[in-house]
């Protein structure tokens, strides 16, 4: 039987580009000591920079992939949790139970200047990685991180719901312009609230994330740019915040179905043609002659 490696600090070293899956039938905590890569799971790609955090719960299927642009180091240890002992409680194991669960489409991230990130570069810089003390505080570091994670999936809490019921009477409040030109950062200080947990209700609720749903509105404002035909690509490009037009027409394009100079023929064709049946009509509603408009519909 194949023994997991256990609060054991481990270090490894991956090429340009190379992969590296951390084992699926434990807790991993990975931290990227040198170097930029990205963090796989599903359809995401999640940005890794020196110093950043990663902490995967079991069941889960994620890759670290090295960025092309140099060697990678990472650290990273092992909890297997049926060797704690009597550490943990029954309704400990059923939460852990609960979290390895739905932790399945969710990795959790911790950045190079958040407190558990900091606290394993300092163990990680000691010289005694095997010793009882070090064994302690990366237990301590897992049970720490975990220990919050259980407190806010777990909780069905009147503080989980009265933030759940502020986020809903903010985003009531709050324009579609304001809501493009925000930031997680600003939302979460009026809300009182972590950017992770501000996040995981924003996708909730819409179903994507912040960037995601100011695109989405950036993108609608655009057509309406657009509908004006003496408007240019490009200025509505830059009004959007697009620094190159060719991003913007693929933006466009992927939400659409078309580039932007499609999109404002087709609908120009569609108002004209409106124009032109509302004029074949009003005569015969009200019994007069061709109406002025025509004269100068056909001379545009």
């Amino acid at each position: 039987m194949l023994i997991e490696p256990h609060l054991n600090l481990t270090e490894l070293y991956l090429q340009p580009g190379g992969e590296w899956t951390p084992d699926g039938r434990c807790w991993n905590v990975t931290r990227m000591g040198d170097g930029f890569g990205y963090c796989l799971h599903e359809s995401s790609a999640h940005e890794l920079k020196t110093g950043d955090l990663v902490i995967t719960g079991p069941n889960l299927q994620v890759t670290l992939r090295a960025s092309q642009l140099g060697e990678v180091r990472i650290e990273f240890f092992r909890v297997v949790p049926q060797r704690l002992g009597g550490l943990i409680t029954v309704l400990e194991w059923r939460q852990l139970e609960g979290v390895a669960a739905y932790a399945s489409s969710r990795v959790f991230y911790y950045s190079a200047n958040e407190a558990p990130a900091r606290k394993f570069a300092r163990l990680a810089l000691l010289p005694e990685r095997d010793s009882l003390a070090v064994r302690s505080a990366l237990l301590q570091l897992w049970a720490s991180c975990v220990g919050g994670v259980l407190h806010a999936d777990n909780g069905a809490t009147a503080q989980k719901k009265n933030l759940e019921a502020v986020f809903r009477r903010f985003i009531s409040k709050i324009s579609e312009q304001d809501l493009a030109s925000t930031s997680m950062a600003d939302m979460a200080a009026q809300l009182n609230c972590s950017e992770r947990h501000l996040s995981r209700l924003f996708r909730a609720e819409f179903g994507m994330s912040l960037r995601e749903k100011q695109i989405e509105l950036n993108l609608l404002r655009a057509c309406q740019l657009l509908s004006n035909p003496d408007a240019k690509v490009r200025s509505v490009a830059h009004d959007m915040g697009y620094p190159h037009v060719s991003f913007f027409n693929s933006s466009f394009k992927k939400r659409f179905g078309m580039t932007p100079k499609e999109w404002r023929e087709r609908n120009l064709q569609g108002t004209l043609a409106d124009e032109v049946k509302r004029e074949e009509i009003l005569p015969a509603q009200g019994g007069i002659g061709a109406p002025c408009g025509a004269g100068s519909l056909h001379g545009k």
